[in-house]
């Protein structure tokens, strides 16, 4: 788990083996713990592409009924449902899917 293996789900969308939605999906699936809920995963794209376009503090809405508060590893409550994107990078650590200049 970690960095390594979001890494290894980066590489296989740079090789066309699959999508970034479906890297990303697999990462929150297996990669975290607690695992997040495939429905984060248009969230997290839009984060990424916000981050990589030098707008981390665009926030993103998230799914009808979740919220982004500061627990580990993002656990979602009480606090919003429009996070800035840099947070849900941080929060769901997609940091291995921001394309470094």
């Amino acid at each position: 788990m970690g960095y390594s293996q979001a890494r290894g789900y980066q590489n296989a969308v740079d090789e066309g083996l699959c999508s970034l939605e479906v890297a990303i999906q697999a990462h929150l699936a297996s990669n975290l713990y607690s695992p997040l809920p495939a429905s984060l995963v248009p969230a997290c794209v839009k984060a990424i592409s916000n981050v990589e376009d030098g707008e981390p503090e665009k926030p993103v809405r998230l799914p009808v009924g979740m919220k982004l508060g500061h627990k580990p590893h993002g656990v979602l409550n009480k606090y919003t449902n429009r996070p800035p994107s840099w947070r849900l990078v941080e929060a769901a650590h997609l940091d291995a899917f921001i394309e470094e200049e």
